[in-house]
């Protein structure tokens, strides 16, 4: 994909963008009006930034199929900003053509089931979120990138097995139990020197890693259901789990046929 000629699409993680946008204004007591005319020219520097001729807004359900699973998942983070709600409907009539949710699906999931699904003229999945390096394709952080960077399929199974190692203390999700980002990535690198990467799915890496270093399976499951973002083709570990394939029999594009 040529960056500066192609015709691509930005995939926005708009939930990021709105957050941030409400917090600020409430501190500063910004007026809803000028909120929402701050959060569509945030929208079009991210579009802008990455090059892109069009794109979609992604956001967040709000029957989370992760919470009806683990109860305590993401549990103690505060609530959202007082004006996030009056921003979210806004941006969204502005935007109807564009604002795309599950509703219970996380915006990280739609990105990488968009981004993967080979339904979107050249995805560039618009996050600044470290998570999302775990699904193959194009990525654009905001925050610090000058242009969109490729991420690999081996570079995103590899990302997502370290993922599934340390957990996400931000989400209340453990992993493996007292082993941090340096640990995960050691006993991955282990894993791939001797089987690599492409030789089985994440997935299983982990489940093999898990068993290896004494943690139960039951901790893998949980961190394995919360931390893997959906792509396609589905990973066959997740189809293991009830609500997640009658939640997949929604999206045509993950239909396992």
């Amino acid at each position: 994909m040529n960056l500066k000629t192609t015709e691509k699409t930005a995939l926005v993680d708009c939930e990021l963008i709105l957050y941030r946008n409400a917090a600020k204004a409430e501190k500063e007591g910004t007026s809803l009006r000028s909120l929402v005319e701050m959060t569509e020219l945030s929208i079009a520097e991210v579009v802008r930034g990455c090059m892109a001729s069009d794109y979609y807004l992604l956001v967040s359900g709000r029957n989370n199929f992760r919470k009806t699973l683990y109860p305590d998942y993401k549990a103690g983070r505060p609530p959202k900003p007082e004006l996030y709600s009056k921003l979210c409907d806004a941006i969204r009539d502005l935007n109807p053509r564009r604002w795309l949710f599950h509703d219970q699906l996380e915006a990280d999931d739609l990105l990488g089931i968009m981004a993967t699904n080979g339904r979107i003229k050249n995805p560039i999945i618009c996050s600044i979120d470290k998570d999302m390096l775990g699904v193959p394709a194009w990525h654009y952080n905001w925050n610090k990138d000058d242009f969109p960077g490729y991420v690999s399929q081996e570079e995103a199974d590899y990302n997502w097995l370290v993922q599934l190692l340390k957990g996400d203390p931000t989400d209340n999700i453990e992993g493996m139990k007292g082993i941090g980002g340096v640990k995960a990535k050691k006993l991955a690198d282990e894993y791939v020197k001797f089987v690599g990467i492409h030789e089985t799915e994440p997935t299983k890496a982990a489940k093999y890693i898990y068993e290896k270093e004494g943690f139960s399976l039951d901790a893998f499951k949980k961190c394995m259901f919360t931390v893997s973002i959906w792509r396609n083709p589905m990973p066959s570990a997740l189809l293991e789990n009830e609500l997640i394939i009658e939640i997949v029999k929604t999206i045509p594009s993950l239909n396992q046929t």
